[in-house]
């Protein structure tokens, strides 16, 4: 629906990557709020621009997924600098159906990538950072300590 890659396919492409690499995990804030003002289709329709906003905001070998409901990944390597904060104005900018303001929230975690066992660790750390964010009042980012994966 969205265009962007689904987890299982953003997975297959994720893990193995080498060098230390930037997870962030992007929920739309209040999205029931959304389906329940403009309906589902518009939900829809509203995951799609945000969709293409936070593909467009991200450097061209950055993997973007929707993995869930309204929650996105967006994974590139740590020498890209990408400002979260720079993501969010992205879509707090887009002509969202009907006109309604939608804003996002953000998670990120940086480490390495090798092994399912690191998306696990990596994912949970930009989880905890996305609702630290949700927690600050939402339409923010938040940043985990770099992850590193005993050996």
């Amino acid at each position: 629906m969205t265009g962007l890659l689904n987890r299982r396919a953003f997975l297959n492409r994720a893990i193995g990557r080498p060098g230390d690499q930037v997870l962030m995990i992007a929920d739309v804030d209040h999205f029931k709020r959304v389906n329940d003002l403009i309906g589902h289709d518009g939900g829809d329709e509203v995951l799609r621009v945000v969709a293409r906003a936070l593909h467009n905001s991200v450097p061209p070998d950055s993997l973007v997924a929707r993995i869930g409901g309204e929650e996105f990944a967006i994974l590139f390597d740590a020498t890209n600098a990408v400002d979260p904060a720079a993501v969010l104005e992205r879509v707090r900018g887009q002509r969202m159906p009907f006109d309604i303001v939608v804003t996002a929230s953000i998670g990120t975690c940086t480490g390495p990538l090798m092994h399912e066992t690191d998306w696990k660790h990596l994912y949970h750390c930009a989880d905890r950072a996305l609702f630290a964010a949700k927690a600050a009042g939402r339409d923010c980012a938040r940043a985990a300590p770099t992850a590193r994966i005993a050996a």
